[in-house]
């Protein structure tokens, strides 16, 4: 066949781009020259783990392509798993956790935790690729983040564009406000200490009696009936 895997030839090939002989091919890979040369007449046929590694020799390696020629992906290793850590069926259509098929019903769990993805029966899987198309791979745990974060930017670029938002003044507290609260000099009062009066009453306060200093002629004597009887007057 044209389209079959001429082995042999890919592995003659390698020894051509390396320069290798056979004893030096078969050192390398750690088995015997009479094993090189069974692969290179077609006897036997290696192993893909050990085809790949005599293609790297030459700096060469294996690739799947499509009809098309173009290359094709393995399935990601990070796709999501149900809660036993297993794969879910690859021949089934799966989503993720929010996707819920709306066939499922209002309380498909039933009390168990909440799931980690769903797939579609065969069935309906079916009827689903008839109109949409196959989907190409499961739902992986990298996508789903992403696909997290991308909505809830979404999210907050319709409430600034809707309310606005108000940004946070540029914080002045010295740095000695840092150990407890604001100091009741600091001009920033982001976090002001309630155990003390506000400035502009501390203010008022500091000013009045400033204003008025207690002095020995500022004091007033009030006198009562009992002290002016004889007793001597409270100090």
């Amino acid at each position: 066949m044209e389209d079959s895997f001429d082995v042999a030839g890919y592995v003659r090939r390698v020894r051509r781009v390396a320069d290798l002989s056979q004893r030096e091919l078969a050192a390398a890979l750690g088995v015997s020259r009479a094993a090189v040369g069974r692969i290179e007449s077609g006897e036997t046929t290696p192993g893909v783990i050990l085809l790949v590694e005599i293609l790297r020799l030459a700096g060469l390696r294996l690739k799947i392509v499509d009809v098309s020629g173009g290359e094709v992906a393995p399935v990601p290793r990070d796709v999501i798993r149900d809660h036993a850590d297993r794969h879910f069926p690859s021949h089934l259509d799966a989503v993720g956790p929010s996707d819920m098929p709306p066939h499922r019903g209002a309380n498909p769990r039933k009390g168990k935790p909440d799931a980690r993805g769903w797939y579609t029966l065969r069935g309906r899987r079916i009827e689903l690729r008839d109109r949409r198309g196959t989907q190409l791979d499961h739902p992986t745990v990298a996508g789903l983040r992403r696909e997290r974060r991308e909505r809830m930017a979404v999210l907050r670029a319709k409430i600034v564009e809707r309310w606005g938002v108000r940004p946070e003044p540029e914080c002045t507290c010295f740095d000695a406000c840092f150990e407890e609260l604001c100091l009741a000099e600091c001009p920033c009062q982001c976090e002001p200490d309630r155990r003390r009066p506000p400035r502009d009453v501390a203010a008022r306060q500091t000013g009045a009696a400033s204003a008025s200093p207690a002095g020995p002629r500022d004091l007033e004597v009030r006198v009562s009936p009992e002290d002016a009887a004889g007793r001597p007057a409270a100090r």
